[in-house]
């Protein structure tokens, strides 16, 4: 080999020592990234255990003050009333990237709405003096119902985030292990070519001695020899100290392999070319029963994957991970089965890396983990699944039969009280024939209450499918539907979008919003103004009156459910609308907000999708 050839080998060693020192620099901010993902999901974990918490700390406080009348008790629920949403809009903060857990999130918004009006229910009814009927709707368990469902779905995205921590992990140590084998490959390949240098240099020396033999008589030439010679003697000696450093790094290199192998939970174990096992760690043999020794040197398959699931057979060539190998592939399971030493299965996910050394295939590198725990998880999590879709038809039916059944008897007296109009003919006193009227407006109202509760409970619930939704032409159906009064002007703004949307709900909340402002704005020359605006992946909608206001103290308040500024004489309604609206916005991921004073009109301005998550209709 010519001292060029020498050279370019050791120069070759050297840039395969930086690549290698690069490979390990970007693996480890690799394994970095994964460690923040990590960190991530633990933090979801611990917001729901806090959500759990408010909502069960809530409930105590509840049952304590009914128990004893002690409104010390009280502290957790007002806490809640405020905490929940923050929990949950902090929760749905922190899932943004997860459709399942916003879907979840959802169910809980619709529990713990649920359970805080249960609560505010009874402590009103003890505050108001009817302190045993509130006991009896405590007794009835329709509370501890609603912490059931919320604790249930807490405790299902409490699996999926538990699933996420574990991926994250094995995530986290795989590119710890990639990073190790990297260096521990890398360095044994620049310890070869340096011993491939050595090699080349003692057989120069060989040649330069028989050559000073023969060229004896040569004085000159011995001369020139003999310099050579000293330089090649001090690059030799400077390649032996270079040999034991390396030798020296190699041996620390396998050390931290070694601790590496057995700090991890996760089995790892290789494997050549014939599928014999070449090493196995502590946690690799545990899962599959094994001691350490009786799996060396033995075939892995013969041993621990020699079935299918169901115990039939399994031929070596149609394993997957001797199929990837033999094609130079990866190869990744997520439900696979190894058997035990004892003759049971343990389910499994394994992933197989081929390793290569000059080009050829050598090996294999296999990565398991037991996930018992985790299937049986997904199973309850499958059973929990159905049982909410049979929860929620069952309370579709319900709403429906109680709705029919409570309007059945409303309608009756209302045609009584025409039948004794009638009966009585033009003898009707007129304080009677108020009295009537009266009892039909209190009917109406209550129809109108019951198909407010019935629309508010099905809100979020019941999805409608997604289409194409050009909003101008929409108001101007709502405008239409509404029977504007002649005094009251409606306003469309230009240029108002096309959506891919819901178009039902959205037509529901401009409903509201409008025929809203048209009750409430009893000044002459009333105005309402429809307008909207980009806001990124929302569009934001407003509607504007030039009524009489509404003072900042009871802007939260108009949004709960029952809720209302004046007097249901004064002017009818359920005090229903706005809460429904609340709940269809902040469902789809918007928000909704009042701008106005008691001395001026007000402006309610939404978020609303420009494309719609496609769901199916309940």
């Amino acid at each position: 080999m010519s001292l060029r050839l020498k050279l370019l080998a050791a120069s070759g060693a050297a840039v395969l020592i930086l690549l290698v020192g690069a490979a390990a620099y970007y693996f480890v901010g690799q394994s970095t990234l994964a460690a923040a993902s990590v960190d991530h999901t633990n933090e979801v974990r611990t917001q729901l255990e806090r959500t759990l918490r408010t909502l069960v700390d809530a409930e105590t406080g509840q049952r304590g003050y009914l128990l004893t009348g002690d409104t010390s008790y009280l502290a957790p629920y007002r806490n809640a009333r405020v905490d929940v949403d923050q929990e949950v809009a902090t929760l749905r903060a922190l899932t943004a990237d997860n459709p399942k857990q916003q879907r979840r999130l959802n169910a809980l918004a619709l529990a713990t709405d649920a359970k805080l009006v249960e609560l505010n229910q009874t402590i009103t009814l003890a505050q108001g003096g009817a302190r045993d009927s509130a006991l009896r709707v405590l007794v009835s368990g329709h509370g501890s119902g609603y912490t059931r469902t919320a604790r249930a779905i807490i405790g299902a995205m409490q699996n999926t985030e538990a699933a996420l921590l574990a991926a994250r992990t094995n995530e986290y140590e795989r590119r710890g292990t990639i990073a190790t084998l990297v260096i521990i490959l890398g360095s044994l390949v620049a310890a070869a070519l340096s011993l491939l240098t050595l090699n080349s240099v003692r057989t120069s020396i060989v040649d330069l001695e028989r050559a000073k033999d023969t060229i004896e008589g040569q004085s000159e030439q011995l001369a020139l020899q003999l310099e050579e010679s000293q330089s090649l003697g001090e690059q030799l000696a400077t390649s032996n100290d270079e040999l034991q450093r390396l030798n020296s790094v190699a041996e620390e290199a396998r050390e931290r392999f070694a601790q590496l192998l057995e700090s991890t939970d996760e089995g790892l174990y290789g494997m050549d070319a014939h599928g014999i096992c070449t090493f196995i760690n502590t946690a690799g043999a545990r899962i599959v029963g094994y001691t350490r020794h009786e799996l060396l040197g033995h075939d892995m398959h013969s041993m621990t994957h020699q079935r299918h699931p169901d115990g039939s057979p399994y031929p070596v060539e149609d394993c997957p991970i001797y199929r990837a190998f033999k094609a130079g592939e990866a190869v990744r399971a997520a439900d696979e089965v190894f058997w035990r030493k004892d003759g049971t299965a343990v389910p499994v996910e394994y992933s197989s890396s081929p390793i290569r050394e000059r080009g050829q295939l050598i090996g294999a590198v296999i990565a398991f983990n037991d996930i018992t725990e985790r299937t049986s998880a997904e199973r309850d999590r499958e059973r929990l699944i159905n049982a909410l879709a049979r929860s929620n038809q069952e309370l579709d039916q319900f709403a429906y039969v109680a709705s029919h059944d409570l309007k059945a008897p409303l309608r009756g007296i209302a045609n009584l009280s025409e039948w004794v109009e009638e009966d009585l003919g033009e003898n009707v006193p007129e304080d009677v024939r108020q009295k009537m009227n009266l009892i039909r407006g209190r009917v109406h109202r209550l129809e109108a209450l019951i198909d407010g509760i019935l629309q508010y409970s099905r809100a979020g619930r019941v999805r409608a499918s997604v289409e194409s939704v050009d909003v101008g032409a929409l108001l101007h159906e709502v405008v239409e539907l509404l029977a504007v009064p002649p005094e009251v002007t409606v306003t469309i703004g230009p240029d108002m979008p096309t959506l891919t949307s819901e178009r039902t709900p959205l037509q529901q909340v401009f409903l509201n919003l409008i025929s809203n402002a048209i009750k409430y704005n009893r000044r002459p020359g009333a105005t309402i103004d429809v307008a909207a605006r980009d806001d990124g992946r929302f569009y934001a909608f407003s509607v504007a009156d030039n009524g009489a206001g509404i003072a900042p103290e009871y802007h939260d308040r108009i949004f709960g459910i029952f809720q209302t500024l004046e007097s249901r004489d004064k002017v009818e309604g359920t005090g229903i609308g706005l809460s429904v609206v609340k709940k269809m916005v902040e469902l789809r991921g918007g928000r909704i907000t009042v701008d106005s004073d008691a001395a001026r009109g007000a402006t309610f301005t939404f978020q609303w999708p420009k494309v719609a998550e496609e769901r199916a209709a309940a």
